[in-house]
C-alpha cells in the first residue's frame, strides 16, 4: 500500500468530496485481503462506496460486502499464483546459467541474459579487491578513493531512480562478497518471505543455484573467500564493549546524518564529514564528556522538578508542536452543518427547476455557486479532521510522556545506567550544531527545546 502513490492520491481525493470510487477490476484496488479490507473500512467510515465494473460489485448494496470479500480473496490467490510462477521461471532461467537480476553487477554489462565485461569499470573492480586485500585499504578509505577519483556509483551507471552520487562502504562490501565476480553464476541467494511484507530471507549456500564458468571472471574464488574472512574479522574487532549513550540519537544539525563516536578523539563528529570530508559537511565535533554534561544539565530540571515544572514543559511542547488552543471540534461541527444546508439547498434548487420557478440558466448559475462552496467547505472539513486527529494523538502522546517523566523523577541521573534508561525513554534525537550547542527532541510529536553552548 505504501508504495502505491497513485492509489494513495486517489484515496486522499476521495476523502474530500467523493461519494463513490470506480474501479474496473478489484485487482486494481488491492490484491491483499488485509489491505483491501482496511481501506474499505476507512472509506465506509467516510460514507464512500466503491463500484467494481468487471465483478459488478457495489459495496453500498446488501450483498456488496460478501461479494467484495470473495473476489478480493480470489485476487490474492491469483497474485500468489503469479508470484510462484515467476519464482519457478527465475529458477529455471538460473539453472541454465542466465542472469536474471534487475541490474548487472558493477563491472559487467548485460547482453540479454549473458554477462559481459564493462570495459569502462571492470578494472575498477580488480582495483577494489587489490587495494582491500593487498594494500590494506579499508572500506572507508576505498569509498573516499572512489569518490575522489570521480567514479560513478553502480546504481548511477545502471540509471536507477534512487541512485546515490557517493560511494558507500556498504556498496563496496557487497562487491567484495559477490561470488558472481568469480565467473560463476550464483543466483537465488535470497527470496521474498511474503508478498505482503516484501521481507526477504537468505537461502543456504547448498540450496542456491550455481552454474560454473558462465561469464568472464574478474577475481578468483580465493580472493572472494579471503575478502569475506577479512570483513568478518574486522566486524568482530569493531564490536563495542562500551556501547555509546547516544548511538542512533545524536545527529548532525546541518546534514541530518548520525554523529559517529571517534575513540581516538574522545568525542563525536558528523558522519558525512567522517565519510566524505569537509567538502560535504563540517565536523560538528563535540567531546563526549561535554555532550554528556549538557544532556544532564537539560534533564536535571525534569528529574528534580526545581527549575522547570513538568506541566510547564508540556505547555511549551504544545506551543512548539503547533497544537492550537482553538476548538477544532466545534469548527468541524459548524462546517458539517453548513455542508448539510448546502445539500438541502441543492435539492431545493432542483425542485424549483422542476416546478418551473427557475430557468435552466438560472439553475445552472445557482447550482455552480453551491457546488463551488461545497468544494471549499469539503476541503476545510478534511483539514479540520486532520487537525482534530493531530490534537488527539498529541494529547495521548503527552499523557504518555508525562507518565514517563513522573516514573523517572526520583531517579539519580548521575548513575550511568539510569541515565541511559532516561535517554532512551524520553529523547527522540539530539541535534548537534557546529558551535557545540544542542537541540533536544523529546518522544512526543515535534516538541523540542534548545540547549545553548
Amino acid at each position: 500500500m505504501k508504495d502505491r502513490s497513485d492509489l494513495q492520491r486517489l484515496l486522499r481525493d476521495a476523502r474530500a468530496s467523493f461519494e463513490y470510487v470506480l474501479f474496473k477490476f478489484i485487482s486494481r484496488f488491492a490484491r491483499d485481503i488485509q489491505d483491501g479490507i482496511n481501506m474499505k473500512r476507512e472509506l465506509d467510515s467516510l460514507g464512500i462506496g466503491m463500484i467494481f465494473i468487471e465483478q459488478n460489485i457495489d459495496t453500498k448494496t446488501a450483498d456488496g460486502e460478501l461479494m467484495f470479500s470473495i473476489h478480493l480473496s480470489v485476487a490474492q490467490q491469483e497474485s500468489e499464483a503469479i508470484s510462484r510462477r515467476v519464482k519457478f521461471g527465475r529458477r529455471e532461467k538460473a539453472a541454465k546459467g542466465k542472469f536474471n537480476g534487475s541490474l548487472p553487477p558493477f563491472g559487467y554489462i548485460r547482453n540479454e541474459s549473458i554477462l559481459e565485461l564493462d570495459p569502462r569499470y571492470s578494472l575498477v573492480v580488480k582495483d577494489i579487491f587489490r587495494l582491500y586485500l593487498y594494500e590494506n585499504m579499508g572500506l572507508y578509505r576505498l569509498s573516499q578513493y572512489l569518490n575522489s577519483a570521480g567514479i560513478p556509483t553502480p546504481r548511477t551507471i545502471a540509471g536507477a531512480k534512487n541512485a546515490g552520487l557517493l560511494w558507500q562502504q556498504s556498496t563496496i562490501k557487497l562487491i567484495l562478497t559477490n561470488p558472481l565476480y568469480t565467473g560463476n553464476m550464483v543466483q537465488n541467494r535470497s527470496e521474498t518471505i511474503s508478498l505482503r511484507t516484501k521481507k526477504r530471507k537468505l537461502i543456504p549456500s547448498d540450496q542456491q543455484t550455481v552454474v560454473l564458468n558462465t561469464h568472464p571472471a574478474l577475481v578468483s574464488m580465493e580472493d572472494i573467500h579471503e575478502a569475506q574472512q577479512k570483513l568478518k574479522k574486522k566486524g568482530e574487532r569493531r564490536s563495542n564493549d562500551q556501547e555509546s549513550f547516544f548511538a542512533h540519537i545524536a545527529v548532525c544539525a546541518d546534514c541530518g546524518m548520525g554523529m559517529h563516536f571517534k575513540k581516538d578523539r574522545g568525542g563525536y563528529t558528523c558522519g558525512k564529514y567522517g565519510k566524505y570530508g569537509k567538502k560535504y559537511c563540517s565536523s560538528h565535533y563535540i567531546k563526549a564528556d561535554d555532550l554528556l554534561t549538557k544532556v544532564k544539565q537539560h534533564l536535571k530540571p525534569l528529574t528534580t522538578g526545581t527549575q522547570i515544572k513538568t506541566r510547564r514543559l508540556v505547555d511549551i511542547f504544545k506551543k512548539e508542536s503547533g497544537c492550537s488552543a482553538d476548538n477544532h471540534d466545534k469548527d468541524l461541527r459548524q462546517v458539517e452543518s453548513k455542508l448539510a444546508q448546502l445539500t438541502k439547498k441543492q435539492s431545493r434548487l432542483l425542485d424549483l427547476l422542476n416546478e418551473g420557478e427557475l430557468t435552466q440558466e438560472e439553475w445552472r448559475i445557482q447550482n455552480t455557486l453551491v457546488r463551488n462552496e461545497n468544494t471549499l467547505l469539503s476541503e476545510c472539513k478534511s483539514e479540520l479532521m486532520m487537525q482534530v486527529k493531530k490534537e488527539k494523538d498529541l494529547n495521548t502522546n503527552i499523557q504518555v510522556f508525562e507518565k514517563q517523566v513522573k516514573n523517572l523523577l526520583h531517579l539519580d541521573i548521575e548513575d550511568e545506567q539510569i541515565l541511559k534508561q532516561i535517554v532512551m525513554k524520553l529523547i527522540q534525537k539530539i541535534e548537534v550544531f557546529d558551535d557545540g550547542s544542542l537541540k533536544i527532541h523529546y518522544n512526543i510529536t515535534n516538541p523540542n527545546l534548545i540547549q545553548g553552548a
